[in-house]
Order: structure tokens, then sequence, then C-alpha cells
């Protein structure tokens, strides 16, 4: 297992200029965040969270649970780009058996194509992939529609008289739990040099820039993931769902011209999980407001 940091929100804000570009976290969410602009730079980084044990609201019981992520993205020219991007999540709940043995894997790979004209752009993102726990994924003959998901993003932005950046369009992922469409909208803009403000639907985010080699970013998402989980003898199936909000402060220094650490702090609030236990039976547990930590690595090249 690696397990060393927590993703990187954001690679910088970017500069106004030509236009001022939206970015986002790469690896901020459960699933793969296609919504989001992303890097302009090829990029390699790994993350770890911890989340403290929680109690549960149902049941004298708790929840536990750590992610691992690791994310390669590579930008062909200033149209194309790719990548794949693994998520694997270890959840332990007590004292409920569910039918996942609690390994939890999202593998996607995402391609995108944007343009950009005087003042406007679009984007396409299509991601194909692979969400279930392990027992599922280490069988390809146990895949079924349940396992696979199309995400997708397409994202109109334009440059504003102000100078700020308007964004809208439509995407499609697990960010809400269940895999759904949904629209996106916001505006960026720099109010001051130290500053970005990226505020919309699904994410709202501040960065300030302390140094030239030091932002702290502010966050606030959606924060949900689906599984197709099977139990052990593989005779029953069902979907994991988690579903959850999240606020997240983040600083992230640049080591070097290519290398950035990052460190995080959040919480999870609106903490939900539907689950189908081993006798079949289903149950929704709402856990306390849990803190989350997390470190990451990046290297762009």
């Amino acid at each position: 297992m690696f397990a060393y940091s927590v993703f990187r929100w954001l690679s910088r804000a970017s500069q106004l200029g030509a236009g001022l570009v939206l970015l986002a976290p790469s690896v901020s969410l459960a699933s793969v965040d296609v919504c989001s602009q992303p890097s302009e730079a090829s990029r390699v980084a790994v993350s770890f969270y911890d989340y403290p044990r929680s109690d549960v609201a149902e049941l004298a019981g708790q929840v536990r649970r750590t992610n691992q992520n690791f994310d390669f993205h590579y930008a062909l020219d200033e149209t194309w780009s790719f990548g794949a991007a693994y998520r694997y999540a270890i959840l332990d709940m007590e004292p409920i058996e569910p039918q996942t043995n609690g390994h939890l894997h999202t593998v996607s790979f995402p391609i995108q194509r944007q343009t950009r004209d005087n003042g406007k752009g679009f984007r396409l993102s299509i991601a194909p992939t692979l969400s279930a726990s392990s027992n599922v994924m280490k069988d390809p003959g146990e895949y079924s529609q349940d396992t696979l998901q199309v995400l997708f993003a397409l994202v109109w932005n334009r440059q504003l008289p102000s100078g700020a950046t308007l964004y809208y369009g439509i995407c499609g992922d697990h960010r809400f739990g269940k895999y759904t469409p949904y629209p996106s909208i916001g505006i960026g803009w720099r109010p001051h040099p130290q500053f970005l403000v990226q505020m919309g639907f699904p994410t709202t985010r501040l960065t300030f820039s302390a140094t030239r080699s030091t932002d702290f970013s502010l966050r606030i998402a959606p924060d949900g993931n689906e599984w197709h989980v099977k139990n052990k003898g593989l005779d029953k199936q069902s979907q994991l769902i988690h579903k959850a909000s999240l606020a997240e402060l983040t600083l992230n220094w640049r080591a070097t011209d290519r290398h950035t650490m990052t460190v995080a702090v959040g919480r999870h609030f609106r903490n939900r999980y539907e689950v189908t236990l081993q006798d079949d039976g289903v149950v929704t547990l709402t856990d306390d407001s849990a803190m989350r930590l997390g470190a990451a690595l990046e290297w762009r090249f």
C-alpha cells in the first residue's frame, strides 16, 4: 500500500491575463473530479487521508476510514490531456457486518479536450471509471454495469468585462453519492493580487497566496462516492453509497518549481452511508461530523 499524502487542491491560483483559469483540486474528492479544470502542467501526485473514529447515530458503533490516492495527468498540448486516477478507501464499521470487506477502489482514466478563443473557452472531459470493492475489482468476470460509470463534464467559460471569469455547464459523477448529472456554475475573480475567489456550485474556494511559494486554500464541496460491492462468496451484491459535505483548509508549499507539498485539515459533515448487510438488510448510517487530516506530494514535469 502506498500512503503518503493528501492531495494538492490546486496547482496554484492562475494569473489574470488572457483570462482567469479556474483551477481545481486534482485529487480533492473520493471520486475523480472531472468537473473541475485540470492542471495545465503534467503531474504525478500521491496523497493520504486519515479520518479518526466517529460515532454512528443509529447504533452503538463507530466508523473508521483511511484514503490513499494516486493521480497521473499528462498535458499533451494546450488542447488535449489524459491521465489515470486511483482512489483506495479502507472502511471499518463496528459492530455491523456489511457485504463488502471494507476495501473500496475507484480507478478512472480521464480524457480532456479544451479550447480557448477571445476570452471564451469550452472543455469536454470523459473518464471511464471502475468503482468497486476489492473482491469485485480483482476479478473482471464479476464486473457489471453497476461497476462501470462514465464520468463527464461539459463546461463553458468566458471572461467578463470586470476581469472575472464565468463558468457554467453540466457534469456527472459520484460526488453526491449516487452517480448523477448536475449543473455546474460559478464565477472566479481576483479582488487583490494575493486573493483568488472561486464561488459557485458544486465547489466554492478561497485561495490566499501568502508568499511566492506558499498558498492557503479554504474549500467547501460535496464529497461522496458509490461502489459496487460483493460478499466473500460473490453470491450477494449491492451498492455502497457515501454522502457527505466537506470543508477543508490546505497549506500548499512549492518546495521547487516542480515539487509541491500539501498538508490539510478538514471536517466532514452531513455524513451518511447507505449499506447492505451480510443478511441482506439495508441500513442508513449517519455518523458524527468527522475530522480529516491529510498530506500530499506532487511532482510536475
